[in-house]
């Protein structure tokens, strides 16, 4: 039987993933190494020093600290422009995934630092903030905003706002509604109507999205997913999507982030602590040492990602067995769907074990597959736990 996907594009989409994942850890190391130059060199006690003299009135930790962490973030960048050169540009045309001139591409990289360069002030300025005045509990403050704006907010978004925002074109399809209402009951879901987006750049949507809140739900396809897809795949992806986007998956999902979020915070607050104590310093949050903070998140953040990849996959395949159970064509339909994916952007179909531990937060092909077949030879018995 004929592969379902093209091997030429599958093995430059290896290659790609292969020469990223390196470039990612050698930018991930060159953080560390950084971190240390600028401690070990004294700049970073020179530039706190400067900064204190120059605003010494009462408050001007306000205006000092910012200051600091914006020079730090595009110092950083600046450093690591050539990488970002190679990773960003130079990799990205060499793979025909990038059409357009250098200099276009420059724009989007200055707007891209100022950007991160507003993030990253941003949220280290409410972790110092939140470390002035609550000391013991900072660290929960630090969680609280991290589900708040990055998971709730992010999951909100996109399920309420956006169809308000930018209204879907509700479609009428009794046969496909019918299906998604059978598949939706199984998930204790009222499905009320089906939809497609109709708008331009649809690049970052997903397939499906479940949108809606409590148990009354809208499934909006993207105009990719409605115009190409058959009825079989379609219903696929939807039974996916309500398994992931709806229901006690989701709400598991925040649970453990959550939890992850407040290991990363406050197990980053006690190795900063201790590093800057050991050089003399109050603590991990002087403005000095902000090498040792930074180290310490990214560190602990890289740790946390391993498991929460690794419930994500679980989620992933979850996901598909419970598509597998209620839409009929099983392995076939999935291999169709994973068919449509790589037309739209090729992947690695069964990419090394390192790349899936530290880059995958989803399940590869080979793996869905497997598990499909072996569901198949059992007869679909199987456990969503």
């Amino acid at each position: 039987m004929a592969t379902w996907y093209d091997e030429a594009r599958e093995a430059q989409a290896r290659a790609y993933e292969r020469d990223q994942g390196g470039l990612y850890l050698l930018r991930f190391g060159l953080l560390f190494a950084l971190a240390a130059l600028f401690w070990v060199s004294g700049w970073s006690q020179a530039l706190a020093n400067g900064l204190r003299n120059w605003f010494s009135f009462p408050v001007g930790r306000w205006v000092v600290h910012p200051i600091f962490i914006a020079l730090t973030v595009f110092a950083y960048e600046a450093v690591l422009f050539p990488l970002s050169v190679l990773a960003n540009f130079s990799l990205e045309r060499a793979y025909q995934r990038l059409e357009g001139e250098f200099g276009e591409w420059f724009r989007g990289y200055l707007l891209t630092l100022l950007f991160e360069m507003g993030i990253f002030t941003v949220g280290f300025m409410a972790l110092y903030v939140l470390r002035w005045f609550a000391p013991s509990v900072w660290w929960l403050g630090a969680t609280a905003l991290y589900v708040v704006l990055v998971g709730g907010l992010g999951e909100w978004a996109s399920a309420r706002i956006l169809p308000r925002v930018r209204p879907p074109v509700v479609v009428e399809a009794p046969e496909l509604l019918a299906e998604l209402q059978r598949i939706g009951r199984a998930e204790h879901l009222k499905i009320e109507g089906v939809a497609w987006w109709d708008f331009a750049d649809q690049e970052d949507l997903p397939d499906v999205r479940v949108a809606g809140s409590g148990r009354h739900r809208q499934i909006i396809f993207s105009a990719a997913a409605w115009r190409r897809l058959g009825a079989s795949e379609q219903l696929f992806l939807a039974a996916r999507a309500m398994k992931q986007q709806a229901g006690k998956a989701i709400l598991w999902m925040y649970v453990w982030e959550a939890a992850l979020a407040a290991a990363v915070f406050w197990g980053a607050g006690r190795v900063a602590d201790a590093a800057a104590r050991a050089r003399g310093l109050n603590d991990g949050f002087a403005l000095e040492a902000l090498p040792f903070l930074v180290v310490a998140l990214f560190a602990c953040a890289a740790a946390a990602s391993l498991v929460a990849h690794a419930i994500r996959r679980r989620l992933d395949l979850r996901a598909d067995r419970f598509a597998l159970r209620e839409v009929r064509g099983g392995a076939e339909v999935l291999r169709r769907c994973l068919a449509y994916a790589f037309e739209r952007e090729p992947f690695a179909v069964s990419p090394p074990l390192w790349q899936v531990w530290l880059l995958h937060p989803a399940a590869s092909a080979t793996e869905r597959l497997q598990q499909a077949q072996t569901l198949a030879l059992g007869g679909k018995e199987t456990s969503d736990v």
